[in-house]
């Protein structure tokens, strides 16, 4: 699936990318003025096709002092993309940042390219010069970013838990070995509940039988376990006194 277009301060770029450059303007502690966005084909002939696609973004940097540009720079690469500083000396441009996010689905082929210099430790133009930004982050993605950083700008908040545990499942699995859904669900929470450490009534590899063990079977010993754990009548069956102990730890209980 290609990334969703959007038109951001005037410039056409993409969710992913957006997202990205906010969180770069965080770190850096800088609002960034867009000299160029994506989707821009054939639009700037310096650019070498590389704003033809998605991914690829231009940072304005004439009216910063050399210690913001580094800021940028840096900034951009930590949160995924290959990023330079742009100077009068190397072309026709002003000082600008220029930037191309790695992983977006819709690079355009020279940015791609850019991408793979950039991981060469190149500076991404025809003259294939060393890099000569920040090292250290030639190999991030917003996606490794996004899993240190949960609060940036465009990360998805964690999946609620599943808290319902249903008796209904509870009986179907000490009889039946094949449960999916919802119902294979609750007896995974089930076990990963009893294998929690402040639980411990089993080990982290009782969530699993042993091989050859039936899973009916295997459920039935864990349940024993539970109900030894809490001194409850041992029986083997997920009954309504082993549920209640589960709510007392803020589980649903349904029939």
């Amino acid at each position: 699936m290609p990334e969703t277009r959007v038109v951001w301060r005037g410039e056409q770029l993409n969710q992913r990318t957006v997202a990205m450059v906010q969180a770069a303007e965080k770190l850096a502690k800088l609002q960034f003025t867009i000299m160029q966005g994506s989707y821009n084909k054939g639009g700037v002939t310096a650019s070498a096709g590389t704003h033809d696609g998605g991914g690829a973004v231009d940072v304005a940097a004439a009216a910063l002092t050399a210690a913001q540009r580094k800021a940028v720079v840096l900034a951009l690469r930590q949160v995924g993309f290959a990023a330079w500083l742009r100077t009068p000396a190397q072309g026709k441009w002003p000082y600008h940042v220029h930037a191309i996010a790695a992983g977006d689905k819709d690079l355009s082929r020279g940015a791609a390219h850019q991408i793979a210099e950039y991981r060469r430790l190149k500076n991404g133009l025809a003259n294939r010069g060393k890099d000569d930004g920040p090292p250290g982050y030639y190999g991030m993605t917003w996606e490794i970013y996004l899993k240190y950083h949960p609060a940036a700008p465009g990360a998805k908040p964690p999946p609620v838990p599943n808290t319902t545990i249903s008796l209904g499942a509870m009986e179907y699995a000490r009889k039946h070995d094949a449960m999916s859904g919802v119902w294979g669900a609750d007896r995974a929470q089930v076990l990963a509940w009893a294998a929690h450490p402040k639980i411990a009534a089993i080990s982290r590899a009782e969530t699993r039988p042993p091989a050859g063990v039936p899973w009916h079977l295997h459920f039935q010993q864990m349940t024993k376990k539970i109900q030894q754990r809490f001194k409850l009548p041992v029986t083997g069956v997920f009954n309504a006194a082993t549920a209640a102990v589960m709510k007392k730890y803020g589980y649903t209980i349904i029939a």
